[in-house]
């Protein structure tokens, strides 16, 4: 495999491991909810071994989101701690859902600013293109 391929792979195993966490899954309960052992879970997020397009929608399902979101891989590390953030706050209250809408349009655009995240969030909840910022939620 070439080093394109090779951090594809990686990509696609961080995605892995970026949705099995924000479920609450360790590897080992992962490796049992997809019928593996927990290295092949390891060695999968750290890219050491590639995986098939069946796979990768069996993972996602074990994961409840989309095998494209899995695909997609993960975000720079300025973007995942926005996302994060997102996920942490509880007064936005961001559902896995929106989570995965939110993952996945940072590639629509390459790097995006928080404010574009509030404005998807605010849409994504059936709000209009002219959403009040923090996702339709006024900070107090």
């Amino acid at each position: 495999m070439d080093d394109e391929g090779k951090a594809i792979v990686k990509s696609i195993g961080k995605a892995m491991q970026f949705w099995r966490k924000l479920e609450g899954l360790d590897q080992k309960e992962f490796s049992d909810r997809i019928g593996t052992s927990r290295s092949y879970v390891a060695k999968l997020e750290n890219g050491h071994v590639g995986v098939s397009l069946g796979r990768i929608s069996e993972i996602a399902d074990a994961l409840g989101v989309s095998p494209y979101t899995i695909m997609r891989g993960m975000p720079n590390d300025e973007e995942l701690d926005i996302l994060l953030d997102f996920y942490a706050d509880r007064e936005l209250e961001v559902t896995k859902a929106e989570m995965e809408v939110l993952f996945c349009q940072r590639f629509l655009n390459g790097s995006v600013p928080t404010e574009y995240y509030e404005h998807i969030l605010c849409i994504e909840r059936g709000g209009t293109y002219r959403c009040t910022p923090n996702g339709g939620k006024k900070k107090k």
